[in-house]
């Protein structure tokens, strides 16, 4: 694809993590079709290693970078959500490692869910503390290992939702976008409300509500004493879910990538905006009770494990935290909708304007998926309508 940025000096980005080989030539492409990213730009890199001994091989990487479009640096912040996500590889996932390790947790019930970090830098400049566009974070190509990723239009089964839930590494979602950026989401998420739901007032208003009080908890600092709090993913969907299979298609292992928007606030955050934008409206409806359960079960023995005090831990103590956190999960999933049902979008560019990926001629199938958002947050107490 066109008007991929350029990457200078790799080789000093990635040699430490090579064991004594070097980068001896390598080539790049886009790794993501346009209209699955929208925000940092994703590059396959295909690289010849030189061994100690002279010898060749070849080995796959993906480099993300920072968007080289304006609007799309400010609707990411680079300057915050690279450093972030650079954390979460250097520091983060080698102390969750060594925390297992301490608590004698065996190795194949560890978490395994980062893939491999090869190196990153926020800029060329030496000792920089600001992100620049020469920003890189490098990880293992997961397709090399049989991993697949997710499709944003095929939301999962029962079976993918288990995996998904079943090691969540809490104990560890959108960012604070431009203000500008909020009004045109808020505007647009209003206008889709009102097709889907024949311009019902009452809605338009709730939903408006909610809207405004998402965006002003993501600015606030969390209840720093509260029990549930983790480092969470907050953009924890499809596209950043990838999977490994049996020989029989039976999904066993998952890798969860995209950690820029990662921040410290309830685990329940990103429970709900998973189950509601990302699995099967019908396997949510007739699951939803049983998947919390699967979940808190999950959750408690791995803080057992781990050796934790789980006495605050008791199910109406998570039911608790549900009530109080859940609504504010329901217009991030709506806000999703356009995002994750856009049309599969042709183009010889590597950028597209956020506009061209939002404006779907998908609306149906959008307004359908927003009124099943609504109806179910209605079903389980987690949206009062009247």
């Amino acid at each position: 694809m066109n008007n991929l940025p350029v990457i200078q000096q790799l080789g000093q980005v990635i040699e430490p993590a090579l064991n004594g080989g070097s980068l001896y030539s390598y080539e790049v492409e886009s790794l993501t079709q346009p209209g699955d990213n929208y925000g940092s730009v994703l590059i396959s890199i295909r690289a010849q290693i030189k061994c100690p001994d002279g010898k060749l091989f070849a080995k796959r990487f993906v480099a993300k970078v920072p968007p080289t479009d304006p609007k799309q640096w400010q609707f990411i912040q680079p300057e915050r959500t690279c450093l972030a996500e650079i954390a979460i590889y250097e520091r983060l996932a080698p102390a969750l490692t060594t925390l297992q390790e301490e608590a004698g947790t065996p190795k194949d019930a560890q978490f395994d869910g980062f893939a491999q970090y090869f190196g990153s830098r926020i800029s060329l400049i030496p000792n920089a503390n600001v992100v620049d566009k020469d920003a890189i974070l490098v990880l293992e190509d997961l397709r090399d290992s049989n991993y697949v990723p997710g499709q944003r239009l095929k939301p999962f089964d029962l079976l993918h939702t288990h995996v998904v839930l079943r090691p969540f590494f809490h104990k560890f979602d959108w960012h604070a976008a431009a203000p500008e950026t909020k009004a045109t989401m808020i505007a647009e998420t209003l206008v889709d409300i009102a097709e889907a739901t024949g311009n019902d007032q009452t809605v338009i208003a709730h939903v408006k509500k909610l809207s405004t009080e998402f965006f002003r908890f993501l600015a606030a600092p969390p209840i720093e004493d509260n029990a549930f709090n983790s480092v969470i993913h907050s953009d924890f969907w499809t596209m950043n879910l990838i999977f490994k299979y049996d020989k029989s298609g039976k999904p066993t292992q998952l890798k969860i990538i995209d950690f820029q928007t990662a921040q410290y606030d309830s685990v329940i955050h990103d429970l709900i905006s998973f189950l509601f934008t990302s699995v099967s409206t019908f396997v949510l409806e007739e699951n939803y009770e049983n998947l919390l359960k699967f979940y808190y079960d999950v959750f408690l023995e791995t803080l057992t494990r781990m050796g934790a005090n789980t006495t605050v831990y008791s199910y109406e103590a998570f039911d608790g935290e549900l009530k109080r956190i859940a609504y504010i999960q329901v217009p991030h999933s709506i806000f999703m909708t356009r995002f994750i049902l856009a049309d599969e979008v042709s183009s010889t560019e590597n950028e597209l304007e956020l506009s061209q990926v939002l404006n779907t001629t998908s609306s149906k199938r959008v307004h359908r998926k927003l009124i099943e958002i609504l109806r179910l947050a209605h079903k389980f107490n987690i949206l009062f309508l009247e």
